[in-house]
């Protein structure tokens, strides 16, 4: 199996047609339906159904090609990665972060520390992932440092051993539908969440946005769903649509995104805990790279919120 076969899968995938394929890449339709057949027997999996010249994909299929895509991205990624590294003099710092949110930060800071002509000059790395994943990557040294949402009562491991730079701080609140009723209410309250579905931004499976706002929720409210969407776009359009409440960091949605028509956005007001959260910068304190300790020094310096 190699990255040509994996395209020309995906390829038939987006276009739901050999044919359709076969005529964007000048060959013949036998010839793309031979590569899935051989992309088949080499894993062992029926990837598509065939009936009269219609084609879907089985359920392993729709794994198959979420993996799949996923795959490509990070080889094309550290391909570019790699390259940048061959040509660079600089010293490099690997960020993580976990949202479209966090790196909007994460922008601002690292343009900041580049125009200010900060020493050293860094090479800055960045990859979203979810929090999970980012600390994992901590612990292994695969990052130096991450970005992630301190809120409700999220236990990280060995929380002991990270220091932590507060970056941004505000609210989180519930974008709601005009459609929905409770946007009439000045705010909501833990029984309006009843029957109701939340959603919440994440590009991979991630349960820490989850466990950090059942935290915040009396243990005894349980007729609520609170599920991950993992694109920003769906998660505005679902809410726009009255299919689901948005849960969002208020201040940093209105910086990366023209105001929705159709949405308000609501305090929500828990008898367990405020809604308040902080964006935060963590690293290992084992780390003794100098590009970290000077981009450390740099977001000190550096207020996103004057």
């Amino acid at each position: 199996m190699d990255n040509e076969q994996l395209k020309v899968f995906l390829a038939v995938v987006q276009q739901g047609s050999f044919g359709r394929v076969a005529e964007q890449r000048f060959v013949t339709q036998r010839a793309v339906s031979r590569q899935i057949s051989r992309l088949e027997t080499e894993i062992g999996v029926k990837l598509f159904k065939r009936s009269n010249n219609h084609i879907t994909l089985t359920p392993a299929g729709k794994y198959f090609a979420e993996r799949a895509q996923e795959y490509l991205n990070n080889f094309d990624s550290t391909v570019s990665e790699l390259k940048n590294i061959a040509k660079s003099v600089e010293e490099t710092l690997y960020i993580g972060y976990f949202s479209i949110f966090d790196a909007f930060i994460m922008e601002k800071e690292i343009i900041n520390y580049q125009k200010s002509k900060s020493q050293p000059p860094i090479s800055f790395f960045t990859t979203e992932e979810s929090v999970e994943h980012s600390l994992a990557d901590l612990a292994l040294n695969k990052l130096d440092c991450a970005y992630i949402n301190h809120y409700g009562s999220y236990d990280i491991p060995q929380a002991d051993l990270y220091e932590y730079v507060p970056v941004y701080s505000n609210e989180m609140v519930l974008g709601i539908s005009k459609q929905n009723k409770l946007s009439e209410k000045e705010y909501l309250d833990e029984d309006d969440l009843v029957g109701q579905t939340l959603c919440y931004y994440s590009i991979e499976n991630s349960d820490f946005m989850r466990k950090t706002f059942a935290a915040t929720v009396d243990e005894k409210i349980r007729n609520y769903q609170i599920e991950r969407v993992s694109s920003i776009e769906q998660l505005m359009t679902s809410t726009a649509l009255n299919q689901s409440i948005a849960y969002i960091p208020r201040g940093l949605i209105d910086q990366i995104m023209q105001p929705d028509p159709e949405i308000v956005y609501r305090h929500f007001r828990s008898k367990q805990k405020n809604q308040k959260y902080s964006m935060q910068l963590i690293y290992l304190k084992t780390n003794k790279s100098k590009a970290l300790k000077s981009f450390v020094q740099s977001i000190k310096n550096f207020n996103l919120q004057k």
